[in-house]
């Protein structure tokens, strides 16, 4: 019988965050190339780090929620990425499904002026 240890599992687990950074890092590179080109790729996947961090403190899990919440933030701002109207969108895989929709949705949010 095949037996997996946790420090494979592990293993295994670190190995697919860290793809899934380098992805990340070069996803942004090319979404958003006015704000990471002059960035290293140290620098750059630090913040995707940091960030990935904090989606999942705000409940995203899948793939697909946390790549865009990347992006949110990447192009507006880190607090709008966390925004109650941010993370709203973001955990609706459904409408994810029709991107860039949502991220138009997201930028008129965005635009829009703060109520008082």
């Amino acid at each position: 019988m095949l037996k997996i240890r946790r420090p494979q599992i592990e293993a295994l687990a670190n190995l697919s965050r860290r793809r899934f950074v380098a992805a990340a890092v070069v996803h942004l590179r090319d979404a958003h190339p006015e704000r990471w080109a002059e960035a290293t790729d140290e620098v750059a996947g630090a913040w995707v780090e940091r960030r990935l961090a904090r989606g999942l403190q705000l409940g995203l899990v899948e793939e697909v929620s946390l790549l865009r919440h990347l992006e949110v933030a990447s192009r507006f701002d880190e607090r709008f990425a966390d925004s109650d109207d941010a993370i709203g969108v973001l955990h609706n895989l459904d409408e994810l499904q029709t991107w860039p929709e949502p991220m138009e949705l997201l930028a008129s949010l965005y635009g829009s002026p703060a109520e008082t």
